[in-house]
């Protein structure tokens, strides 16, 4: 009698944890309760430092013979630049042909910013295009520009998240996440604009990668852990299962 009691016991145990772990998934999962995507205003650290650059030297603005020489004429790569846009090919000539990234960072730090945002989705472009690409060496050039290129990232930071916010702004898609989260020179900043990107671009491929850049760049629990609590009322099932994996995999321990 006693194990049938301990019997029924287990039963109603196991039925009723079943039920709790049901109603989680469904709670997480299924977006009862999801709400549209709407455009919030962007961390404050990007216009602020728009606002402090200087600009006060013109001679030092990039002109338009100097940013078209960056087109592509002969090169060992000349079937896979077909199609590149003139910024693309100027970055392209600078990270992989070993061109001077003078025009460059001027076009990063320029005082218009569509020109900023211009070169920053063309350094994007070029950055997911070639990254794993074996054939140019692409992934070993890219570190020594990082090296070279270390007084320059604020700069460069800067006009990548400044693309980013205005493709929310304008509802396009962007890969600049890709290319923000694995630059050196990181810190809490680009968190809070993945954060704010997970939660306010239009795009779900773009919220699904800030939300697993957040977690991935870690040590940022109180933005992380309330950031996937607030996406089960995204819209989009697979940004709601992202967020619900690395809910797991961080509690597993993976991340």
């Amino acid at each position: 009698m006693n194990i049938s009691f301990t019997f029924k016991n287990l039963i109603i145990a196991t039925v009723v944890v079943a039920m709790v772990v049901g109603a989680f998934f469904v709670h997480a999962l299924a977006g009862l309760s999801a709400r549209p995507v709407v455009f919030a205003e962007p961390p404050a650290f990007v216009e602020r430092y728009v606002a402090e650059m200087d600009h006060s030297d013109p001679s030092l603005q990039p002109t338009e013979p100097e940013i078209g020489g960056g087109q592509l004429a002969t090169s060992e790569f000349a079937e896979l630049t077909t199609g590149l846009s003139v910024e693309e090919a100027l970055v392209f000539n600078v990270m992989l042909d070993g061109k001077s990234s003078d025009v460059l960072m001027r076009l990063f730090a320029h005082p218009e910013k569509a020109q900023r945002m211009k070169i920053a989705s063309a350094f994007a472009a070029v950055n997911v295009k070639f990254s794993h690409n074996e054939e140019t060496g692409f992934a070993a050039k890219k570190r020594q520009f990082w090296q070279d290129a270390k007084d320059k990232l604020p700069d460069m930071q800067n006009a990548l998240s400044e693309a980013l916010i205005t493709s929310a702004e304008q509802g396009t898609t962007t890969r600049i996440p890709y290319t923000l989260a694995w630059m050196p020179g990181q810190g809490r900043e680009t968190v809070e604009l993945f954060v704010w990107a997970a939660k306010h671009h239009p795009d779900p491929w773009v919220r699904l990668s800030s939300v697993y850049y957040v977690v991935k760049l870690g040590g940022n629990e109180d933005l992380s852990a309330p950031l996937l609590r607030n996406l089960i009322d995204d819209p989009v099932y697979r940004v709601r299962k992202e967020a619900l994996d690395l809910r797991f995999r961080r509690f597993t321990g993976e991340l």
